[in-house]
Formats: C-alpha cells, sequence, structure tokens
C-alpha cells in the first residue's frame, strides 16, 4: 500500500463545493464491530471525487460486504469491510450513474445519427450517392 493511500492517517480535501475539509480515516472511522462506517463509498477517502467504483467485492458475514473500491480521478484504493446499508446506498449511487451514463449515450448517438442521415439526404439530393456507393 502506498503511504499517500494510508486510511491510517489525515487528509485534506477539497469537497465538491469547493470547501477545504481534513479527512481522519482509520480507526476513528470505525464501528464498535470492527467495520469501517462511512457514509457514502461513492467519494473517494483521498481527494473527494464523487466516482469512486467498486473493483472487487465479496460477502463478510450476514449484514457486511468486504469491498475494494478505485477513485478514476486520483487512483487511490481503499478496502474494507462495509454495512449492507452502506452498501445498498453505494449501489444505489451506482445505479443513478449508469442511468446518467446510459441517457447521455442515447442523446449522443441520437445526436451522432440525426446528422448522418442529414448527410445522407444532401447527398441523395445532389445525386452523389450511385449504386456502387452499396
Amino acid at each position: 500500500m502506498h503511504p499517500e493511500n494510508d486510511p491510517d492517517i489525515q487528509h485534506s480535501a477539497q469537497l465538491p463545493s469547493g470547501e477545504q475539509t481534513e479527512l481522519v480515516l482509520g480507526e476513528q472511522s470505525k464501528a464498535a464491530d470492527g467495520t469501517c462506517a462511512p457514509e457514502s463509498l461513492h467519494i473517494c477517502f483521498h481527494c473527494g471525487g464523487e466516482l469512486a467504483y467498486p473493483l472487487d467485492w465479496s460477502e463478510e458475514g450476514s449484514r457486511h460486504w468486504r469491498i475494494l473500491l478505485r477513485c478514476p480521478e486520483c487512483e487511490s484504493r481503499r478496502e474494507g469491510v462495509f454495512e449492507q446499508a452502506t452498501v445498498e446506498r453505494l449501489d444505489d449511487e451506482l445505479d443513478r450513474g449508469s442511468s446518467a451514463l446510459l441517457g447521455d449515450l442515447r442523446r449522443m448517438t441520437h445526436a451522432n445519427m440525426s446528422e448522418e442521415i442529414e448527410f445522407f439526404i444532401r447527398a441523395l439530393d445532389a445525386d452523389v450517392i450511385t449504386p456502387s456507393d452499396f
């Protein structure tokens, strides 16, 4: 593990609102049963980015999950055991993000196809398309 990604040290982070904050992780962020107790797993513990996602996960008992998270903004990784409710919030955020990406993909695909159709119509009108084009 890299020292800059060590969850047992204090980090300075800038929140999306622009506000600077100190994050103290490690022993102080653990619940009484030894599991990690963060509020939002999609928020990076290192840079505060909101795009952290799971690389790997496995069950740790009936109500806990061991998850390896990665932040694409700062490349930090974090592994911990998290409660079911926290993992469900992460799952909701991942679903929300997936829906947003799919919506963007649909809009971009529609815009690209519209441009191609307009180009094809102009080519037909200009009589520059021949049977050998197909």
